[in-house]
């Protein structure tokens, strides 16, 4: 691995960005969860924010438009087998909220699905002027930092790695998140 993960400044325009905002006004929005499938739980104190779950299939262009870079980044970087991502997911932090995700990662180890997430996805909806605070972090690695504030900036990392977002203090922060899986870790 070149990269433990790599952001593409800018990766997708202004109005690439708007679009997909509008386009979330067509799905239902819930509270946003932890953990996996039957053991998912609400918890504020670790994870506040709302959700909305985008079709991959009828949202294709959006698919296909973060699979290019994806497949640029595993080509240079990773080296990782996958295949395509499976869940996309829309997100809002709110600071009237202080909406936030404390230390995570992005693998269900325990499942027992022939897949497992390999590369996790976010893209910066938001433009840095529209909020304070929420900035994206990883534990124990080099931080993106600036260069992923941009709008339409897309950060690409393996999905085992813990990272968070601190809480937003003002504003709106919008990113879309999708993760890539592939055949289970071996």
């Amino acid at each position: 691995m070149n990269n433990v993960w790599e952001v593409w400044p800018s990766a997708l325009t202004a109005v690439e960005c708007d679009a997909i905002i509008k386009r979330a006004e067509f799905y239902a929005d819930q509270s946003a969860t932890v953990g996996f499938e039957a053991s998912s739980r609400s918890d504020e104190a670790y994870r506040s924010s709302l959700i909305r779950w985008f079709d991959p299939l009828r949202e294709r262009d959006i698919v296909e438009r973060v699979m290019q870079f994806v497949h640029a980044s595993n080509r240079t970087n990773f080296g990782i087998d996958i295949v395509a991502p499976y869940e996309v997911q829309f997100t809002e932090y709110h600071g009237t909220q202080q909406g936030k995700y404390d230390w995570h990662q992005d693998v269900w180890l325990e499942s027992s699905r022939p897949f497992d997430r390999k590369l996790s996805v976010v893209v910066q909806l938001s433009d840095p002027e529209d909020y304070e605070g929420g900035a994206f972090e990883f534990f124990c690695v080099a931080q993106p930092g600036a260069t992923f504030a941009p709008r339409g900036s897309l950060l690409i990392f393996p999905s085992f790695l813990q990272h968070r977002v601190l809480p937003v203090t003002r504003g709106l922060r919008r990113s879309l998140v999708t993760w890539v899986e592939g055949p289970r870790w071996r």
